[in-house]
């Protein structure tokens, strides 16, 4: 991995731990839809993390950017995608 100093890499491993304790406290916080929302926001985050410090993305082409953020937003849209059938099964009272 050419990746940038250790300084670097320890802090984001750090930020990604706390991100983590994060979202495993938000399973005992009742917040309901919410709790999902917020998860797939901090999963997002995560994500965000990994590709601009552990892929290098700060370093590369415009076009391996483009290509990543392309990635990345049709990963957010399937996410939405995955929220919105989650909420309207829950309202729907099904399972």
């Amino acid at each position: 991995m050419n990746g940038g100093s250790n300084k670097t890499l320890l802090l984001t491993w750090i930020a990604l731990l706390i991100l983590l304790a994060i979202t495993a406290g938000s399973a005992f916080v009742p917040l309901g839809a919410a709790n999902v929302m917020i998860n797939f926001g901090i999963a997002a985050l995560k994500a965000l993390l990994v590709m601009i410090v552990f892929m290098d993305l700060r370093r590369t082409t415009r076009l391996v950017r483009m290509v990543a953020a392309a990635g990345f937003v049709w990963l957010m849209v399937l996410a939405a995608l995955s929220l919105t059938d989650y909420v309207t099964r829950a309202a729907a009272g099904g399972w």
